[in-house]
């Protein structure tokens, strides 16, 4: 289908790829960005799955308010589908990607501003992955049409560092009391509380660096990475998957219930004392229960094993259960990532009430951590992760946020150092960069 052809409204893209032979697509991405100064950058890893990583941006599509998620799906889609391909490539193609994330809630218009906006997803112009043959591709895209043009997010109309809002220790604990108080009077039976830190970046530090720290301490978990290019990033590494659709087949994880463990510690005794904990298996089953009775609907069979397990990251134990389906047919990844969001391991149950309450809690907008983030295709198919274990960058500053579950039992100096430990890794990877 020639340009003039199209019959999408949002746009048209055309590509032609090449081989990029023995190197990944992050050492692509790295030696690429070296010379292109100012262009937008991407990442996406899973542990044991798809990597994916774009320099440059074909085409930007924002959307806002609580239609976010419906119109992301059908821009993308319309984008997407019409892509034309020139010239043949190994399997598996994955053509044209969509990359980007939602922020974790809709945010007023005069409300303060971190991350991207309340939803955001490039076209890398340049896209690098891996073929079944152990090459590495690379794709490039062109837009032409209204995608091209697309308008940037908005921004903050001050020209400064990412807004304060750190909630102070007394503040803190009297929110988890507060909070323990609702769940007492039947409120809620679990909310999550975030607080936030600003870290000031060193000069030479970049998204990049700070991503190669995380991609090192963290392959078990899945790294992303949204830089816009014009001084605003969002990245991390996350070890909770939200929602992943491929060929049909959809997986997803609960992770909830932590527990401190240090390097010289007896993991297997920690994780014991952590599967054996009441207030952690509980906190855990709400995400668990959430996850079954969302993705039921949409899908033929759901299954999850009968008990967690324990996954093991530096300095903390989790425990996970996956959950695996198979979807009906013409389902959409962002379709199931609208269905899911928020969880309860990032707000709390009931949803409602929870969000209300961090509405009224938490000083500060959370932006995108705690959103999802990920990847779509043209058929529908994509990953997301939760986006916790993040940084967002503007200019020179980094901020981080880090939240823990509040349910019965709940201790607010425990949840306090569980929060310091969660930040602590990407502390250390901003420290390391």
């Amino acid at each position: 289908m020639a340009p003039s052809e199209t019959r999408s409204s949002t746009g048209f893209l055309t590509g032609e790829s090449v081989p990029v032979p023995q190197k990944s697509p992050w050492e692509c991405l790295t030696r690429a960005a070296a010379r292109a100064y100012g262009q937008a950058l991407f990442l996406w890893e899973a542990p044991r799955g798809e990597a994916f990583a774009g320099i440059g941006a074909a085409c930007r599509i924002g959307a806002r308010g609580p239609g976010r998620f419906e119109e992301i799906r059908r821009r993308v889609s319309e984008l997407l589908a019409d892509a034309e391909h020139r010239g043949s490539v190994p399997a598996p193609f994955p053509g044209p990607v969509a990359i980007g994330g939602f922020a974790f809630g809709e945010r007023d218009a005069e409300g303060p501003y971190s991350g991207f906006g309340d939803a955001l997803f490039y076209v890398p112009a340049r896209m690098f992955w891996n073929a079944a043959s152990g090459e590495t591709m690379e794709t490039r895209w062109t837009a032409e049409g209204p995608a091209a043009k697309s308008a940037p997010p908005e921004r903050n109309p001050e020209d400064g560092a990412l807004p304060g809002g750190e909630m102070a220790r007394a503040r803190w604990n009297e929110a988890v009391r507060s909070s323990l108080d609702r769940i007492r009077e039947g409120g809620f039976s679990k909310v999550v509380l975030a607080r936030a830190e600003a870290i000031p970046l060193r000069q030479d530090a970049s998204a990049l660096t700070i991503m190669e720290s995380l991609r090192s301490a963290y392959p078990d978990c899945y790294r992303f990475l949204i830089d816009d290019g014009e001084g605003n990033a969002f990245l991390g590494a996350s070890p909770e998957r939200l929602v992943r659709l491929a060929h049909g087949e959809v997986l997803s994880e609960a992770v909830a219930g932590t527990l401190r463990c240090d390097p010289g510690d007896d993991a297997l005794a920690l994780a014991q004392e952590l599967a054996g904990s009441e207030k952690n298996r509980s906190e855990h089953r709400i995400v668990l229960d959430h996850l079954l009775q969302t993705l039921g609907p949409v899908c033929e069979a759901l299954d999850a094993p009968r008990g967690p397990e324990v996954m093991r990251l530096p300095h903390l134990l989790h425990l996970r259960t996956k959950v695996a389906g198979r979807a009906h047919a013409g389902a959409n990844v962002l379709d199931l990532v609208s269905r899911l969001h928020p969880t309860p391991a990032v707000a709390g149950w009931p949803r409602a009430e929870a969000l209300a309450w961090i509405a009224r809690a938490e000083p500060e907008d959370r932006g995108w951590y705690a959103g999802p983030v990920g990847w779509v295709d043209a058929k529908g198919s994509g990953d997301f992760a939760v986006g916790i274990r993040s940084i967002t960058m503007r200019g020179r500053t980094a901020r981080l946020f880090a939240g823990a579950g509040i349910v019965e039992g709940s201790d607010p100096d425990l949840e306090w150092s569980e929060i310091d430990l969660k930040m602590k890794g990407i502390q250390d990877a901003i420290a390391r960069d």
